[in-house]
């Protein structure tokens, strides 16, 4: 069953002219050549934008922290000043409220804080004469008697020292303490006397 045919075209149906001319074809490939080009062009420019923004951005960045260190090392300067300020108002208030107490305290208190502090001097138990102006003979006189010097120590009265002052005596030589001196030491040399 093989059917034989024939197409037989006649003249008037061949085109007499070309269906795509040759300067069409070539400004078609002129055509995306230009846009080949521009397309390469667009993403040049765009990873150049790209690198840039990133720059621009580090940058900013940087001068943001830069700035921010600068804030925060005069904040810590703050601080370290405030503290600072703080600690000396709190010590000027510790030591006027010290000397204020030193200054409110008996003369018996007084005689009983100078010999606790020259006894602490004394490490060895020796013979000496604890001498001190006549004021303050009962009140040292009871310290002594309870203290580990009793028998150690003679008390004498001595109206050519002080008030407030005591003189420890041995065979080698004579140790001084007074009430102000004591008070400097413990309140410090800002108090006022």
């Amino acid at each position: 069953m093989l059917a034989k045919r024939r197409l037989v075209l006649s003249s008037s149906a061949v085109l007499v002219t070309n269906i795509l001319r040759r300067e069409d074809l070539a400004g078609t490939v002129l055509a995306a050549e230009v846009l080949d080009n521009a397309r390469a062009e667009a993403e040049q420019i765009l990873a150049a934008a790209h690198a840039q923004a990133q720059h621009e951005k580090d940058q900013a960045l940087a001068q943001f922290w830069e700035s921010a260190n600068g804030f925060l090392q005069q904040l810590e300067q703050q601080r370290l000043a405030l503290a600072e300020e703080s600690m000396e108002a709190v010590e000027a208030l510790l030591n006027e409220a010290l000397a204020e107490l030193l200054d409110q305290t008996t003369l018996a208190e007084r005689s009983r804080a100078l010999m606790r502090n020259l006894a602490a001097s004394q490490t060895v138990e020796t013979r000496a004469v604890l001498s001190a102006h006549p004021d303050m003979l009962d009140s040292l006189g009871e310290w002594l008697s309870a203290s580990r010097f009793a028998e150690h120590w003679q008390l004498k009265s001595d109206p050519a020292l002080a008030p407030q002052t005591l003189r420890l005596s041995d065979a080698n030589g004579a140790f001084d303490i007074d009430w102000d001196s004591l008070r400097r030491g413990l309140a410090g040399p800002t108090a006022h006397s």
